[in-house]
C-alpha cells in the first residue's frame, strides 16, 4: 500500500514524540509496580512471621511454666502440697483449663482446674486417650494432642513425664491465641489462618472451617508452606472462585504447623492498578497534545511538497503553464523558485522542439507506412503500438481504424496467422523466422513472420517486440520452379548416364575389343566420374521424394546399437587408412525401437562418413547412444577442425557446405539425414567449436507407430 507524505510524516513525528515518553513512563510504572508488589508481599510475610512467633512464644512460655512446676513436684511432697502447686499454676496462667497427675494405668490421681473454663470437673480415666497412649510409648518426652474444640473454644492437651509411675496431663485453651490469628485482617479481603501438619485448618475467621478441620492442602500456598523450612510468599489462583490471590506463609518450629496470610490480588494491587490507569491517561493526553502539534508542523512541511508534486504531474502531461507559490522563507521556497525556473525553460524548449518533433514524426510514419512488408510493434503485454498499411491488409484489419493499445491476439481473425504470431513472439530465441501458407486451390500465398526485441540504446531495457511480415510468395514459386526443373532434368539425365556407365563397363571389361593400359586408366576415370554423377542424381531424386512426403518407412524393431556398429564396421577400412579410432557406446539392456533400419544406416553412414572426411590422421570418432525418457539420443563426436558457428544451422540445407572446406560431396547428405530423422519424429542438430571438433546429435522417437507414416510404395535409393 502506497502511503502519502503527510500521513507518513505525521506518523513518524508522533512516534518520535510519544513513543519514547510512553516507554519511559510505562517502564517507570512497571518498576513502581514491582516495588509495590514486593512491599505488599513483604507486609504479608512479616505478618505471617509475627503470628508464627506468637504461637511459638505462647507454647514456649507454657512449656517453661510447666517444666518449673514439674521440678517443684518432688517425691517428698505430700499430695496436699502437690495439689496446692497445681492450683497455683492454674491461678498464674489463665490459659490453663486443668492440670492433673495421672497414674500409668490411666486414672487421674490428683487434679486442679480453672472453674471458669471447666464447668464439670471430675477425675477421668485416660486409658482411651490417644495423647496419653502416645506418651507412654515414649515416656521420656512430652506428647501433644491435636487441636480440638469445646463449643467454639480451641483446646490442646499436653502430657509431661513426672516419674516412672505418673505423668502430668495439662489441658490448655488456645482461645486468646486463636483470636489474635483470626482477628488479623488486611483491608476487606485479607486474613490469616493456621493449618496443621496434615494441611487441615485449625484456626480460621470462619470457626466452622477450623472445627471441621477442613483440608486445604490442595491450595498451592499451603502445600508449599508445609514443605518449606523458612518463610515465603506466593501468587496463585483460588480454585473455588478462580480469583487471583496473593499471600505469605511462615512455618511454626517443632509443630509442623504453618501460618497463612492471603488476600485477593485485585485488592492487594489496587494502588498499582490506579497508578497504571493514571500513567495510561497521561500518555493518552501527551499523545493528543503531540498529535495536535505534529499535525500543524507536518501540514506546513508537506503542503509545499504536495504543490510541487502536483505541478510535476502537470509537466509530465506536457502542461508547462504551471507555477508553484511557496512562501516558507526556507529551503522549500528556494526549491519552488528553482522548479518554476525549470518549468519556464521546459516551456521554451518545448515551443522550440514541437515543430521539429512533428516533422520527424511525419517522416517516420511516412517511411513505416511506405514499407512493402507488414510491420507491427507491440508492447510487453501484446498491445499494438504501431501498425502500417501492409500489416493491416495481411492481418485483415479495417484500414484507418485506431488500433492503439489493443491486444493483437484479439484483432487477428485468421487462426493460422494468430498461432504463428504467438509462437514467434514467445520464442526464447527469435533468430529463425516462421513461415505460414495461406494458399488455396486458386491462389498461392506464403508469408514469413519474424520478430525482434526492441530495446533502449543506453540501458538495454526491453520496450516491446517488432514483428515483420514478409510476402515470400514469389520466392516460394521461384524455388518450386527451380526444384521442379532440377528434378525433371535430373530424372532425364539418370537414364543416359546409366547407359554411359554401362557401356564404359563393357569397354573396361574388353567386350568392345582389347584396350591398352593408358586407355583403361582413362576409362576408369570416366567410370568414377559417371558414378559420382549418378550419386548426385540419386541424392537429388531422394530429396525430391522426401520433400514431397512420398517416403515410406518400413518400421520394425530395430537395435540402434547394432545399426551403428554395422556402419562402424563398414567404414572401418577408411578409418584404418587415416589411423582414426572408431567406437560406439550404448547402455546395457538398450531396448529395440520401431524404426526403419535401412534409413537409419544411411543416417549413421552419412554422419560417420562426414566425420572421417574432416577428422585428421590419428583422430577419434565416437558414437554415444543414450536411452532418454521418450526417445533415443545419438551423438556422433569427432576430433576434427570444427565448424564455424554461423554454419551449424545452415549445413542441413540443400547444397550447403562450409566455405573453405574442399573435401568433396554434394551438400545433400545432411539434408537427407534431416528428413529421415524428422520422419522418425526426431530432431537433428550440430554443436561445434573451431579447433575442438564437432558433435552431430539426433533423436529417434520411442513412441513411433506404423499409422503415423504415409502409405506409399516409394523408397529412397540405396
Amino acid at each position: 500500500m502506497r502511503l502519502k507524505l503527510f500521513p507518513k510524516f505525521f506518523i513518524i513525528l508522533v512516534i518520535l514524540a510519544v513513543v519514547p515518553a510512553a516507554i519511559v513512563g510505562w517502564r517507570t510504572v512497571n518498576i513502581n509496580k514491582e516495588g509495590m508488589q514486593a512491599a505488599i508481599l513483604e507486609l504479608h510475610t512479616n505478618m505471617a512471621i509475627s503470628l508464627a512467633d506468637s504461637v511459638n512464644e505462647y507454647l514456649k512460655n507454657l512449656d517453661r511454666e510447666i517444666q518449673y512446676v514439674i521440678q517443684t513436684l518432688s517425691s517428698q511432697m505430700t499430695w496436699n502440697d502437690r495439689q496446692s502447686v497445681l492450683q497455683a499454676l492454674l491461678n498464674t496462667n489463665e490459659n490453663l483449663v486443668s492440670v492433673s497427675i495421672v497414674e500409668k494405668k490411666g486414672s487421674e490421681f490428683l487434679k486442679a482446674y480453672n472453674a471458669s473454663l471447666e464447668k464439670n470437673p471430675r477425675l477421668l480415666s485416660m486409658k482411651q486417650d490417644q495423647t496419653f497412649i502416645s506418651f507412654w510409648k515414649s515416656p521420656k518426652l512430652s506428647s501433644l494432642s491435636e487441636v480440638y474444640f469445646v463449643n467454639d473454644e480451641p483446646r490442646i492437651n499436653i502430657v509431661y513425664p513426672l516419674d516412672f509411675q505418673y505423668c502430668l496431663y495439662v489441658t490448655v485453651t488456645l482461645d486468646n491465641l486463636w483470636k489474635k490469628i483470626t482477628h488479623t485482617r488486611i483491608a476487606s479481603t485479607g486474613y490469616a489462618f493456621l493449618v496443621n501438619s496434615k494441611g487441615e485448618i485449625i484456626a480460621h475467621p470462619q470457626v466452622n472451617l477450623a472445627k471441621t478441620k477442613t483440608p486445604v492442602k490442595d491450595l498451592p500456598i499451603v502445600n508449599e508452606a508445609l514443605k518449606a523450612v523458612s518463610v515465603g510468599s506466593k501468587e496463585y489462583t483460588r480454585l473455588s472462585d478462580s480469583k487471583g490471590v496473593v499471600g505469605a506463609y511462615a512455618p511454626i518450629e517443632g509443630l509442623k504447623w504453618a501460618v497463612i496470610i492471603q488476600q485477593d490480588k485485585d485488592e492487594a494491587y489496587i494502588s498499582v492498578k490506579r497508578m497504571q490507569k493514571q500513567a495510561v491517561f497521561l500518555i493518552l493526553i501527551s499523545l493528543v497534545i503531540a498529535s495536535a502539534l505534529v499535525f500543524f508542523i507536518a501540514r506546513d512541511f508537506t503542503k509545499p511538497l504536495v504543490s510541487l508534486t502536483k505541478a510535476a504531474q502537470f509537466i509530465a502531461e506536457k502542461n508547462f503553464n504551471v507555477h508553484v507559490s511557496v512562501h516558507t522563507r526556507d529551503e522549500l521556497q528556494d526549491l519552488a523558485e528553482t522548479f518554476n525556473n525549470m518549468t519556464m525553460e521546459l516551456r521554451r524548449y518545448d515551443e522550440m522542439q514541437v515543430d521539429k518533433v512533428i516533422t520527424e514524426k511525419t517522416k517516420t510514419e511516412s517511411v513505416v507506412h511506405s514499407i512493402s512488408d507488414g510491420l507491427l510493434l507491440i508492447d510487453q503485454e501484446g498491445r499494438l503500438q504501431l501498425v502500417n498499411r501492409k500489416a493491416e491488409e495481411l492481418l485483415g484489419l479495417p484500414a484507418g481504424e485506431n488500433w492503439q493499445n489493443k491486444a493483437v491476439w484479439n484483432l487477428v481473425k485468421n487462426p493460422l496467422i494468430k498461432d504463428v504470431l504467438f509462437e514467434v513472439v514467445n520464442m526464447a530465441k527469435r533468430k529463425e523466422p516462421k513461415q505460414v501458407s495461406l494458399s488455396s486451390d486458386a491462389l498461392t500465398k506464403c508469408y514469413e513472420i519474424s520478430a525482434e526485441d526492441v530495446v533502449t540504446r543506453e540501458k538495454n531495457e526491453k520496450l516491446g517486440v517488432l514483428i515483420l511480415i514478409r510476402d515470400i510468395t514469389l520466392e516460394k514459386e521461384l524455388e518450386k520452379m527451380k526444384d521442379d526443373f532440377l528434378h525433371s532434368i535430373t530424372h532425364d539425365l539418370r537414364n543416359p548416364v546409366t547407359s554411359i556407365r554401362g557401356f564404359l563397363k563393357f569397354l573396361i571389361d574388353g567386350v568392345g575389343g582389347e584396350v591398352n593400359e593408358k586407355q583403361k586408366k582413362m576409362l576408369d576415370t570416366m567410370n568414377r566420374a559417371t558414378q559420382r554423377l549418378i550419386g548426385l542424381i540419386d541424392d537429388i531424386l531422394d530429396i525430391a521424394k522426401l520433400e514431397a512426403g512420398r517416403m515410406h518407412l518400413n518400421l520394425e524393431k530395430t537395435d540402434i546399437y547394432s545399426v551403428a556398429q554395422k556402419m562402424i564396421e563398414f567404414l572401418e577400412p577408411h578409418a584404418v587408412r587415416k589411423s582414426i579410432k572408431l567406437s560406439v557406446n550404448a547402455p546395457e539392456g538398450l531396448e529395440p525401437v520401431l524404426a526403419d533400419s535401412r534409413l537409419l544406416e544411411r543416417v549413421f553412414g552419412n554422419l560417420i562418413g562426414n566425420a572421417l572426411k574432416f577428422t585428421p590422421d590419428n583422430g577419434q570418432i565416437t558414437v554415444n547412444i543414450t536411452d532418454e525418457k521418450d526417445h533415443i539420443l545419438v551423438v556422433v563426436t569427432d576430433t576434427g577442425e570444427g565448424i564455424p558457428p554461423e554454419y551449424t544451422s545452415k549445413i542441413f540445407d540443400k547444397f550447403q557446405q562450409v566455405a573453405g572446406q574442399r573435401r568433396g560431396g554434394t551438400g545433400l547428405g545432411l539434408t537427407i539425414c534431416k528428413h529421415i530423422v524428422e520422419a522418425h519424429n526426431g530432431t537433428i542438430w550440430a554443436e561445434s567449436k573451431i579447433g575442438e571438433g564437432s558433435k552431430f546429435c539426433f533423436t529417434i522417437s520411442k513412441t513411433l507407430k506404423p499409422e503415423e507414416n504415409q502409405e506409399t510404395t516409394e523408397t529412397l535409393n540405396a
